[in-house]
């Protein structure tokens, strides 16, 4: 069996589960009820799409300034919303989480979507967060897959394995800890600066037949990418070879094909009101 290499970049895997998120992405900024004509930051803006969403929430009175470590993604999040809305009404600048290139109180809201749990220094963006808000404005901290999701059914053994090997190759990028932990550890993070946050939970549910975001972005992005050859060494070989025969592109028994497959992946977001 052919096994897919991971050879689509960050930046386009990033997209696919903006894509694939888009639908409650919009519910869930509706509901954060953000005010017109509010200024905004988003601190992780990725590929620009979330910015995007939060700037039309906010409507043409508001402003919303993306940021990024990285240049090329700054680029890439310029790119991929070029034309939609006009700069006064977003931007994207190059800028770090600990270290945020904005005056203090200068923002009405902070925005932070799967992005916290990458940063090891938590606590010192957090302090961030709150340094550049405005005295009673909001923190909101998304996290996807604090619980875990479910993409292979009728598979519950070979899914938890693979979870496990995912929570193990995460350990050093997480500075010890796995993102699921740093995930599940936001709100004592929140606590730990003097935030009290309210939490909510927002459960995507797909089935087939499978639109082609959620296709792309199950079978790309989570079966040949997060669950490919970066895992291969970290399960046995019986594993691998079970994985690869109802993930691989093309296996007869890829369970996307199957008329009754169906997923279920959960967002929780963190909402915290900054005090005056």
């Amino acid at each position: 069996m052919t096994i897919a290499r991971e050879s689509e970049s960050p930046h386009r895997s990033l997209e696919r589960m903006n894509r694939f998120q888009e639908p409650e992405a919009r519910r869930i900024i509706a509901d954060l009820g953000l005010p017109p004509a509010s200024r905004g930051l988003d601190v992780g803006c990725g590929v620009g799409l979330y910015g995007l969403w939060l700037a039309e929430a906010v409507g043409p009175g508001g402003h919303v300034i993306g940021i990024e470590p990285e240049a090329e993604r700054v680029e890439t999040a310029r790119t991929l919303v070029a034309g939609r809305l006009e700069t006064r009404r977003l931007e994207f600048r190059q800028g770090d989480g600990t270290a945020i290139p904005l005056p203090d109180h200068s923002v009405d809201w902070v925005w932070c979507g799967d992005v916290l749990h990458h940063i090891v220094e938590t606590e010192r963006a957090l302090r961030e967060f709150l340094r550049v808000v405005r005295p009673g404005g909001r923190i909101v901290v998304k996290e996807s897959q604090v619980l875990s999701a479910l993409f292979l059914p009728g598979h519950p053994e070979l899914e938890r394995r693979i979870q496990l090997a995912e929570i193990r190759r995460t350990l050093d990028e997480g500075g010890g800890r796995s993102f699921q932990e740093r995930r599940q550890t936001t709100l004592a993070s929140l606590r730990t600066v003097g935030l009290t946050a309210t939490m909510r939970t927002y459960l995507l549910e797909r089935r087939a037949p499978l639109g082609a975001a959620d296709h792309e972005y199950i079978q790309h992005t989570v079966f040949s990418r997060n669950w490919g050859e970066r895992l291969r060494d970290l399960l046995s070989r019986e594993d691998w070879e079970r994985r690869s025969a109802v993930c691989e592109p093309g296996a007869p028994a890829n369970i996307l094909s199957t008329p009754d497959y169906f997923c279920i992946y959960p967002i929780t977001v963190f909402m915290a009101d900054a005090s005056g």
